[in-house]
């Protein structure tokens, strides 16, 4: 048996370039020029007790060029924020020691956003009588949840406060 030409199937363009990773996104400074990166990403605390909620977090978090800090109760969350000072604290309600809103009281300098099942009317106006910018109910994208934090800041630095960011999620502060 002879040998025969080589079977190719399909057309024969070259083929096309994978499109370049898309770069981190970092908020400016004011003064700043735009289009300037910062020089660290952006830092946030997760405080989450179940493993599969931290990993899922974390990994979308981290794959949008956020540094993730990672604390599994209240008081371990408290002490890495005053230690670690994070631009955000991303912050589970139920905890097996302190409660999520009593951590985001003892935490009032630092923006909260609370990631929670407890998604009743109640539990949003505690949370943000506890002080926190916004408040994530579960289920929820996780793939979206980078930008979502990333404009929370946003707003947050452009000097409307936290009942401006609330305002824009819930359309009331």
């Amino acid at each position: 048996m002879g040998v025969g030409a080589p079977l190719f199937a399909g057309d024969d363009r070259e083929p096309e370039r994978p499109a370049e990773p898309a770069r981190p996104r970092h908020l400016s400074v004011a003064g700043e020029k735009p289009g300037a990166a910062r020089e660290r990403p952006l830092t946030v605390l997760l405080v989450e007790d179940d493993p599969a909620m931290r990993l899922l977090c974390r990994y979308n978090l981290e794959a949008d060029g956020f540094r993730v800090v990672i604390a599994t109760s209240g008081e371990e969350g408290v002490a890495l924020a005053e230690s670690d000072k994070p631009d955000l604290v991303l912050l589970d309600v139920m905890l097996p020691d302190l409660g999520g809103f009593e951590v985001a009281q003892r935490l009032r300098a630092v923006p909260i956003v609370f990631l929670s099942a407890r998604a009743a009317e109640a539990d949003l106006e505690r949370g943000r009588a506890a002080g926190a910018i916004d408040y994530v109910t579960k289920p929820f994208d996780p793939v979206a949840l980078p930008d979502r934090l990333r404009e929370d800041l946003d707003e947050l630095r452009r000097g409307g406060g936290a009942d401006r960011v609330w305002a824009m999620r819930f359309g009331r502060s």
